[in-house]
C-alpha cells in the first residue's frame, strides 16, 4: 500500500505562508515543493522533519523472460 502524500498549506492574516509536507522521504519533498516556492517568492525559513533523512526506497523489479 502507497503511503499517502500532503502538502498542508497555511495563509497567516499577515500573508505569511506556511507548507507542512507528511509522507515524503529525503528530498522528495523539496522537489515538489520548488514549483510552489518559485510561484510564492522567498523562502524566509525551512526546517527539516526526521521525514527528510529517511531514504526514499524505491523497489526495483527484474524481469527476464527465458528462452531455454
Amino acid at each position: 500500500m502507497a503511503l499517502k502524500k500532503e502538502l498542508i498549506i497555511e495563509i497567516g492574516p499577515d500573508g505569511e505562508v506556511k507548507i507542512k509536507t507528511e509522507g515524503f522521504k529525503g528530498t522528495e519533498c523539496e522537489e515538489e515543493l520548488k514549483p510552489i516556492e518559485k510561484a510564492l517568492g522567498e523562502v524566509k525559513s525551512r526546517t527539516r522533519t526526521s521525514e527528510y533523512y529517511q531514504q526514499n526506497i524505491k523497489k526495483k523489479t527484474n524481469v527476464s523472460n527465458s528462452t531455454e
